[in-house]
């Protein structure tokens, strides 16, 4: 009985499969070239070693058995999966394999600006063996993530540049300080709100630091704060405080009257959204498809 296969029984099967197709010994000689009285060798050490005949053979002529048909079938399949074993192997040596990081700002998804599906989409079309893992930062860690080699490549906002890293501009994105249903300011928003009283409102504001160009990027009065754009937004939506969101992501609760911007022309600013990744790994392939189709992705991006 066959319980592990081995090379010489991959052969024995090419043969069978030589001798069922051509209709018996004599037929499939020209085939393999090799004489019938091999063939019939060849294939009754097959047959020993499955336990069982695979053909009749004779004068009534050339049949398979049952067993036959069920090890003919069995073979093609056997087959086609070892080419397709050998072709994905040939694959690989021309194409990009293993797993690239990449790191993540929070709730950079909902950005109609942002493309990165589009870029994951066109990768995965080149690069089928390619593999990848998303971990989702706030600024400033997107940054440690690349620097402790977490990470391979970030999209992120980067408040200062490390010359350890390469940058490339993706895209800007807007930001503008909001008060929620049933804020004080609520019914004021958005132009009737007094400066003075902004002043003394309680913010929301980010755990990490913004640049000191912003207004109120350190406001007097702060009882709440987040590392994430939601846990700025649960404040904000509670009516308890005011701060700044990104105008895409606050889109959704304006539409539905849930909040508004207050003093748009004074209270806004942008951030640079940017492809990042440590300088040594501009030479690795993987990674540098990874950037090049991100940016790729993003045709419109200037700067």
């Amino acid at each position: 009985m066959l319980k592990k296969v081995r090379d010489a029984d991959i052969h024995l099967l090419r043969v069978f499969v030589a001798v069922a197709e051509s209709g018996g010994f004599a037929a499939a000689q020209d085939r393999l070239n090799v004489a019938a009285s091999t063939i019939s060798t060849q294939i009754s050490n097959l047959e020993i070693r499955l336990g069982f005949r695979l053909c009749e053979r004779g004068r009534s002529g050339f049949a398979l058995t049952d067993q036959g048909e069920v090890v003919l079938q069995s073979t093609y399949k056997l087959l086609r999966d070892l080419g397709d074993f050998i072709n994905r192997i040939e694959a690989t040596q021309d194409d990009l394999v293993g797993t690239v990081r990449i790191a993540l700002l929070d709730d950079i998804l909902t950005n109609p600006r942002a493309h990165l599906t589009r870029a994951l989409h066109r990768l995965r079309a080149d690069h089928p063996y390619l593999q990848f893992e998303i971990h989702h930062f706030a600024p400033g860690a997107t940054e440690g993530a690349l620097l402790k080699k977490d990470a391979d490549i970030a999209v992120s906002w980067f408040g200062t540049k490390t010359p350890s890293l390469s940058y490339e501009h993706l895209f800007d994105e807007e930001h503008a300080v909001y008060c929620g249903l049933g804020h004080p300011f609520f019914d004021a928003a958005p132009h009737g709100v007094d400066l003075s009283a902004v002043e003394e409102a309680d913010w929301v504001t980010r755990g990490y630091t913004l640049p000191q160009t912003i207004r109120f990027s350190a406001p007097p009065t702060t009882s709440a704060a987040s590392w994430t754009m939601e846990g700025i937004a649960y404040f904000i939506l509670a009516g308890t405080h005011i701060g700044y969101l990104p105008t895409h992501y606050a889109q959704r609760w304006e539409d539905s009257g849930q909040v508004r911007q207050i003093r748009p022309e004074e209270f806004n600013y942008s951030l640079d959204m940017t492809v990042a990744l440590r300088s040594d790994m501009e030479t690795d392939k993987r990674v540098s498809a990874v950037r090049d189709a991100i940016l790729a992705a993003h045709p419109e991006r200037s700067g």
